[in-house]
């Protein structure tokens, strides 16, 4: 499919790729479980166990101190209730499914990139999201976190499309628009409520050259 009015060049578009969290759902309660746990167990490099935590594949909090080498902090079981009750708080944004169904409806292919611990996948599936999306990469899996130019390239390449002819779609300047951009892909910016970029899914067709509907 041909989309014109996009910075990817003459060829259009042919895939778009969301981010997850803040894109495509949301938390209606968030403690931050890892941020609590990172700085119980490295109080000097809170934010590199928060990092890491996005790049292993492991379950729960305690699976995750195993593979950091350390025990579970004290008051680790509260952590985990905090983590279980703030994942099924996940909800889907009001926008998410017309826009989703739209796009597929042109014939446009669909992926989503998340940093994401391993726990946060679970509303993907739950909420009936996985099965619109012909490619899925979250960092947890992958080994490799937004803005790493690689995981950019691994996605064009399982959507069978150049960089060139997919837009990425996220809320994070660096994870969603700066990354992808180093890739040659195109990017639109997601602020939800205003304050640069566009404001909702209902305004991503027109902001790559598709009029809704037509």
């Amino acid at each position: 499919m041909r989309v014109e009015g996009t910075e990817t060049g003459p060829g259009g578009v042919d895939a778009v790729v969301f981010d997850l969290y803040g894109t495509l759902i949301r938390l209606e309660r968030d403690t931050r479980p890892y941020v609590r746990f990172a700085r119980r167990v490295r109080p000097d490099d809170p934010g590199g166990v928060v990092r890491r935590s996005l790049v292993v594949d492991a379950h729960d909090l305690r699976r995750f101190a195993e593979r950091l080498g350390v025990d579970p902090p004290e008051g680790v079981e509260a952590l985990e209730d905090d983590l279980r009750r703030d994942v099924r708080s996940a909800r889907v944004f009001e926008d998410v499914e017309g826009v989703l169904a739209d796009l597929r409806g042109r014939g446009v292919r669909l992926g989503l990139i998340s940093n994401a611990a391993t726990p946060y996948k679970e509303p993907f599936e739950r909420l009936g999201l996985a099965g619109r999306f012909d490619a899925v990469l979250f960092s947890c899996d992958a080994g490799l976190r937004k803005p790493e130019p690689e995981i950019y390239r691994r996605m064009a390449d399982a959507l069978g499309v150049e960089p060139a002819r997919v837009v990425m779609v996220g809320d994070g300047p660096r994870s969603d628009v700066e990354g992808p951009r180093g890739v040659g892909m195109g990017a639109r910016l997601l602020r939800r409520g205003g304050g640069g970029g566009i404001a909702g899914l209902g305004e991503l067709a027109a902001s790559i050259g598709v009029t809704p509907g037509r």
